[in-house]
């Protein structure tokens, strides 16, 4: 009964955790607009990886290497031989060396493990975790030596699991951190080993409420923010702040926006508005300077229409958004995680403000399906 009780938990809230971008499976819309013709290459060399995320296509989600400017550069992952698959939520080892992923290796669309590879040119993969359950959202603690991430293993609802990590390899058995009637997902690891997370209850029906939590090294949980809706929290390099996903209302419609507020408490601030779009999964640059994150565009329904990545500069002022677009064409994104120790600030500033090229692609996209036969 308990175990039935859970699993009706779970199925009722992840309609919820999709919409706000919480959860990993987010169908996405492969029409991206017309590709004009590609502009000169830039300047960075060609096995440089600044930015990995999952880049969506005819097979699934792949994840790949781009520059600052959004250029693709190279796959990251070596191909399974047939089907369908998705890659998404890469993270990378603080000592830069791995690459850990969920993907649907091995399983269906909606299913997720655990994977990790070498961080290189189509390195070859190998699987941390195995079982019908979920795994998802891999976050490495600070020393490297374990990830932790979120899984279904305990009965259905989402926990928080931590895997030690040795030689590119599992080194143990996965150990449970939290247990509670909420779901307990997107996890990050701050220098202490303390994790922050975000909580969702479920509420009834397709209602949720979700909060931000910390579990500190000793097992102690407290809440950091009221909620109710604060999702897919991101530490600062330094521990001192979290970025993370919060609902504004624009036009009596209710719209994902990314926010910041201190770890230690007070009043959070809107880091920029984007009324249009729904914007999670917010990651820090290793030098604190730019906010990246996976942004939604949705129609009717709510129905996913594009997906782009999306990055803030956390000095400039006014903040603007601009967006990561590949110049030889638009492409549906998702999930991004930082390399380079250093982003290329100029060329950034040099990527076109988000709004307004969202717009062009997405006339683009409409001029071409009416051109179509």
């Amino acid at each position: 009964m308990i175990a039935q009780a859970r699993r009706r938990r779970s199925a009722g809230a992840t309609g919820a955790l999709r919409v706000w971008g919480v959860w990993g499976p987010i169908a996405l819309a492969a029409g991206c607009g017309p590709r004009p013709a590609a502009g000169p290459a830039p300047p960075a060399a060609p096995d440089r990886i600044a930015i990995a995320l999952a880049e969506r296509g005819p097979h699934g989600a792949r994840l790949v290497a781009i520059d600052e400017h959004g250029d693709r550069r190279f796959e990251l992952v070596a191909p399974v031989a047939a089907g369908v698959v998705r890659d998404v939520n890469p993270a990378i080892s603080p000592d830069g060396r791995w690459i850990a992923f969920a993907s649907t290796r091995g399983r269906t669309l909606d299913q997720t493990s655990l994977w990790l590879a070498p961080l290189g040119v189509e390195a070859a993969p190998v699987r941390l975790t195995d079982g019908a359950w979920i795994d998802s959202h891999p976050a490495w603690a600070r020393d490297g030596r374990a990830i932790v991430f979120a899984s279904t293993r305990d009965g259905g609802d989402f926990d928080l699991w931590r895997l030690p990590i040795a030689a590119g390899r599992a080194a143990g058995p996965p150990e449970q951190l939290t247990s509670a009637p909420s779901h307990e997902v997107t996890p990050t690891v701050a220098a202490d080993g303390a994790i922050v997370y975000a909580a969702v209850t479920p509420k009834g029906g397709a209602e949720v409420e979700s909060r931000l939590e910390e579990r500190a090294p000793g097992g102690t949980i407290r809440a950091l923010t009221a909620g109710p809706a604060d999702a897919s929290p991101a530490l600062s390099p330094d521990g001192a702040a979290i970025a993370f996903a919060r609902p504004g209302v624009h036009d009596g419609e209710p719209h994902s926006e990314l926010w910041r507020v201190a770890r230690g408490g007070g009043a959070a601030t809107r880091l920029v508005e984007l009324p249009l779009t729904d914007e999670s999964g917010p990651v820090w640059s290793p030098d604190g300077r730019f906010v990246l994150a996976t942004s939604v565009l949705r129609g009717a329904g709510g129905r996913p229409l594009f997906s782009s990545v999306i990055h803030v500069d956390l000095q400039e002022v006014p903040a603007k958004a601009r967006i990561l677009r590949d110049r030889a064409g638009a492409i549906a994104r998702l999930t991004p995680a930082v390399v380079a120790a250093h982003l290329d600030a100029p060329a950034l500033h040099a990527d076109p403000e988000y709004l307004p090229e969202l717009a062009r692609i997405m006339a683009g996209a409409i001029e071409e399906a009416r051109g179509s036969p």
